[in-house]
């Protein structure tokens, strides 16, 4: 039978994991990312910035919007007169 062990201080467990980190040899992906070119990580960012820049709301869907929230104020008042009245 293995002898129990006594449960580590958070201090004791923090220099336990350090003594453990400083043993072992780095086989991080962060290796891995220095060998690689930038271009290499994100092509798709280059991409993006050469795209056209559109303007974030087109006046339909502007207008779209604005319908939707009349219907819902209408629905709102609707609801609060049912519950007044009835």
């Amino acid at each position: 039978m293995p002898k129990e062990e006594k449960p580590l201080s958070r201090a004791a467990y923090r220099k336990q994991q350090e003594q453990q980190a400083q043993q072992e040899p780095p086989t991080t992906s962060s290796s891995r990312r220095t060998a690689q070119q930038p271009d290499e990580r994100r092509p798709e960012r280059h991409q993006r910035e050469h795209q056209p820049v559109e303007p974030a709301a087109s006046p339909k869907l502007k207008k779209r919007l604005n319908w939707a929230i009349g219907i819902v104020v209408v629905l709102i008042v609707l609801v609060y007169l049912v519950l007044f009245f009835v």
